[in-house]
């Protein structure tokens, strides 16, 4: 151990999750993967972590800003006050939501521990984040210290160690950092890993993790009394979609073994009794022979857990029966995947292949295995045309018809790092791009679309497979979800409920570190 890596308090802090006008499309736990690897290889340099997870502290403790925007967690102003002094403060930049999020507990620490370092870190694994590239100078005249940008392993223990020792971050690929006049210094960018398994193992242990198994809802559908944690099999995206950060943050699909992946699983099913394994690639199926290869090491091993395809995958990767029955056996019970739209036309403008014809052949298989699906599709993309909203809405009725479970739609936002992302203006604070962004002009044409598309999936729904239909209804009720749309249902009433009564669930606290609401 590094006698000066060990005298540096590296804290890890994940924001509130944050909600936009109590809208169930946002307001999703997700849980913090890139954060949890950040937070092991600072651990495994020798220096000294803590994290603080606020939704995982205590989701029941709300705040309100704007008047718009829920923060589900312990206050960020708690956190702040708990920082041991000289503090080097890792902040994860989760999704484009928890923008303001960030922004205040920027403002508190500045206030409450001058002393402490600010560094964030972005979260490169997800469609729902951002590119701190894009806003780094705001981050920095906020009173950041350094902009992380990238994978964060190779380089986090090293930026933390120069800022405790008052020494230049020049020379650190992936940052950005103020000079010796103020000005922003940007550093050439740092190179993808290539070989995940030799990364460090995500810390889980050091996270308070009861909040998030609690709270009822979460980014894939979780059953009550039931251990998750998410996975990351692969990282990047071979795909070039205009819509998302993907091709400019993360553009080279890039896998961990089989072997490693089912280690491991095996790991933490053995050391914190996971149940359920819920993988957040952006595309975890790229390669079909190493699926298989997941499969039948799981069922070499006898595994007893289930797993997810929680963000979604290429459902045209997967490529044939036999590989869906292999996952089937193995414990994949649910799949989610994105067609976007029924519109050829629209795909050519999105840049995003997608073969139809499979998907239908596919999802009738998933269905006769007893495997949940979710299609997910995209309205409001600039170019779009009512012409390419009803072809979505037919090519929706063809999946719940061959046995999709459920759909969902979002409304495009420009992300920053996006290709698209200057295609529409008009919000006043980042935290408003989210799937429902009620800025936009034609935001009320858009909902009528989304409501007709939910509108057509429960009646198709009611008419194709009665059975299934109240059989869901029961499982929303019991809180033993199958699939989103039921945890959602849930969802939207506990947001509610903790807007306008927190007090019902005031006396539930999860984790001494943070103090009653």
């Amino acid at each position: 151990m590094d006698k000066e890596a060990s005298l540096c308090n590296a804290v890890v802090i994940v924001p509130p999750v944050v909600c936009h006008d109590l809208d169930p499309h946002t307001g999703i736990p997700f849980m913090p993967h890139m954060a949890a690897y950040l937070a092991g290889a600072l651990r495994d340099a020798g220096m000294t972590t803590t994290v603080y997870d606020c939704f995982g502290i205590n989701p029941h403790q709300t705040e309100v800003l704007r008047s718009e925007f829920l923060l589900m967690g312990c206050k960020t102003a708690s956190i702040a006050n708990m920082l041991p002094e000289k503090a080097v403060c890792f902040i994860y930049c989760r999704t484009i939501a928890e923008f303001v999020a960030v922004e205040q507990l920027i403002t508190q620490i500045r206030a409450t521990r001058p002393s402490c370092k600010i560094v964030l870190f972005e979260n490169i694994q997800a469609v729902t984040s951002y590119s701190l590239a894009e806003v780094a100078e705001e981050f920095l005249a906020k009173g950041c210290d350094c902009i992380l940008c990238g994978e964060p392993e190779d380089r986090c223990a090293t930026v933390g160690q120069r800022l405790h020792a008052g020494l230049s971050l020049q020379g650190i690929p992936g940052t950005f950092h103020k000079g010796p006049g103020g000005e922003c210094i940007r550093e050439p960018a740092a190179e993808l890993h290539d070989d995940l398994d030799t990364l460090p193992m995500p810390a889980w242990e050091l996270w308070d993790l009861e909040g998030y198994w609690r709270a009822g809802f979460a980014h894939a559908p979780a059953r009550k009394n039931t251990k998750f944690l998410p996975l990351l099999t692969s990282r990047g995206c071979p795909f070039r979609c205009t819509f998302c950060i993907s091709p400019s943050l993360n553009p080279r699909w890039r896998a961990r073994s089989a072997q490693h992946v089912v280690q491991e699983m095996e790991f933490f099913h053995d050391k914190m009794g996971i149940q359920d394994f819920h993988i957040s690639d952006l595309n975890p199926t790229v390669s079909d022979e190493r699926i298989r290869e997941i499969c039948r090491l799981l069922l070499a091993k006898g595994l007893s857990v289930t797993w997810k395809f929680a963000q979604g995958t290429k459902i045209e990767t997967l490529k044939n029966v036999e590989t869906l029955e292999l996952m089937a056996k193995a414990g994949c019970v649910y799949v989610s995947f994105s067609p976007e739209t029924g519109s050829s036309r629209l795909l050519k403008i999105m840049n995003k292949p997608f073969d139809h014809a499979h998907a239908l052949a596919m999802a009738g298989h998933m269905r006769r295995l007893g495997m949940r699906m979710q299609a997910v599709f995209l309205g409001g993309v600039p170019g779009e045309t009512e012409e390419d909203r009803n072809a979505s809405l037919a090519y929706a009725t063809q999946l719940i018809r061959a046995g999709v479970d459920e759909i969902s739609t979002v409304i495009f936002t420009p992300l920053p790092g996006a290709k698209l992302a200057g295609a529409l203006s008009g919000y006043e604070t980042y935290s408003q791009c989210t799937p429902s962004p009620n800025w936009r002009a034609d935001y009320k044409l858009l909902t009528r679309y989304r409501q007709k598309m939910y509108l057509n999936l429960f009646l198709q729904k009611f008419l194709a497979y009665p059975e299934r239909f109240f059989q869901e209804i029961f499982r929303t009720m019991t809180r033993n979800f199958e699939t989103k749309m039921e945890m959602s249902l849930y969802k939207q009433v506990k947001l509610v409920l903790l807007r306008y009564l927190p007090v019902l669930f005031a006396p539930r606290q999860f984790s001494k570190k943070c103090g009653q609401p």
